[in-house]
């Protein structure tokens, strides 16, 4: 079963690179369907609801990525950058600690800090 749902993880990724969000959305959803707490497929249909402008509704797929997979440093971004955008900087920030005690490192996680920084 992990085989397919990868297979159809990756044709997923492809039509959302593709621009075929459509496709992409049916497809993650799909894994959904089977495996709720996919963190992959939870992420990248939060990015498919943030880039269309649906910020509020992204949120609880990053959060459920974020829960099944906290080693990602992409999912606390999505998570923080969300949160940012709906002006919940007190709550970024708390997921942004949470990030750095968890070892999140890099260029995006530093520009994040400076931001939520910057807000204070």
């Amino acid at each position: 079963m992990e085989l397919k749902l990868d297979e159809i993880l990756q044709k997923g990724i492809e039509a959302h690179e593709a621009g075929q969000l459509q496709k992409a959305n049916f497809l993650y959803s799909a894994i959904l369907e089977i495996q709720p707490k996919h963190p992959e497929a939870n992420h990248n249909k939060g990015l498919l609801a943030f880039v269309m402008g649906e910020t509020i509704e992204a949120l609880p797929f990053f959060k459920t990525a974020l829960e099944a997979d906290s080693g990602s440093g992409q999912f606390w971004l999505s998570y923080m950058e969300a949160l940012m955008k709906l002006g919940r900087s007190t709550e970024a920030q708390t997921i942004f600690d949470q990030a750095k005690d968890k070892g999140v490192s890099g260029e995006a996680f530093d520009q994040i800090g400076q931001e939520l920084a910057d807000q204070r």
